[in-house]
Formats: C-alpha cells, sequence, structure tokens
C-alpha cells in the first residue's frame, strides 16, 4: 500500500534516492515559473525561432509522482510518473512562422542502480516491468536519479520536427 504525501512545489533536477522512503509517494507540482530547470528545457524548446520573431511566452507544467520501491528483481529503485503540459512555439517547416504548441504528455520511468546497467537483459533495452507497468527504464549513479534528463528526453521525444501551418496545408491540397 501507498502512502501519499503533501504536495511539494520544488525539486532539484537530479534527486538522492535515498531521500524517499519505500512505498511513500512524493506529489510534486511544478511549472517553469518556479523551476529554473524547467524554464531551461521550454527556453531549449524556443531555440529554433528567430530571435526577432514575436510570439507569446510558452509555459510548462509538471506533475511528478515519485515513490521509492524494491523488489527481488530489479532491487531498490524510483517509479516516476509525469505528466507533462508545454505551451511553447516551434518555426513552421515551410514558412519559419512561429507556430503555437501544446504538449499533453504522460510518461513512466523507472530509475534502477546503475549496477543493472552492464547486465544483459539491460544492455539494449529501454524499457522495465516495474510497478506492474512497462516503464521507460533510466539508471541513476552515485545515488542520483536525473529527473531532469528524463523529462527533457521525453519532451524532445514527442517535439515534431517539421511542424507545419493549417494555412499552408490547406494551400497544398
Amino acid at each position: 500500500m501507498n502512502i501519499i504525501t503533501k504536495i511539494n512545489g520544488q525539486i532539484d533536477p537530479s534527486v538522492a534516492v535515498t531521500n524517499y522512503s519505500h512505498d511513500i509517494t512524493e506529489d510534486y507540482e511544478l511549472s517553469n515559473e518556479k523551476t529554473p530547470w524547467i524554464q531551461q528545457i521550454l527556453t531549449e524548446l524556443h531555440e529554433q525561432l528567430d530571435p526577432d520573431d514575436v510570439y507569446p511566452a510558452g509555459s510548462m507544467k509538471l506533475s511528478l509522482e515519485i515513490t521509492r520501491k524494491k523488489n527481488p528483481f530489479i532491487g531498490d529503485h524510483l517509479v516516476v510518473r509525469a505528466k507533462i503540459d508545454a505551451r511553447y512555439h516551434l518555426p513552421c517547416g515551410l514558412t519559419l512562422v512561429p507556430l503555437a504548441q501544446h504538449m499533453l504528455l504522460n510518461v513512466n520511468a523507472a530509475f534502477l542502480h546503475d549496477s543493472h546497467e552492464k547486465m544483459e537483459e539491460y544492455v539494449e533495452a529501454t524499457t522495465v516491468y516495474a510497478d506492474n507497468e512497462e516503464m521507460e527504464l533510466y539508471f541513476y549513479r552515485k545515488g542520483l536519479a536525473d529527473i531532469n534528463e528524463f523529462i527533457h528526453e521525453q519532451i524532445f521525444l514527442e517535439v515534431p520536427a517539421f511542424p507545419r501551418s493549417e494555412t499552408v496545408e490547406e494551400a497544398q491540397e
């Protein structure tokens, strides 16, 4: 049985696994306004835009649930469940005009001890079965789980390579 604690408003980009008690879920409600590493991700999303372009500021909200678990197969690990709500702009692939983008994304990860990284079953694996479901696989090193790396990677896997304005698509039809 998991115990849920109060909602926290801050978290470092890397967290110490030992800061979490087994089977107790810590909740976090974060935003780019109060969390510098989330603002850095948002800024990176806007890097493709021309500095002279005018567009509304983006925003990113992140809800995290972090639970420390232990089982006989994967040992001591962190389970991180994330809900990402991002509003940002990308240049149109044809006109380069800033296009508003909205990303709603739910992703889950299990952070295993880095000693598992060299084990045959994990060498080429990108997912692992943990907490009764398939999750993205990450490893914690020196007792630290890099939450920033996980969130950054999952966001940029979903960003469209060549977004196109609807007016451009309609003109081509």
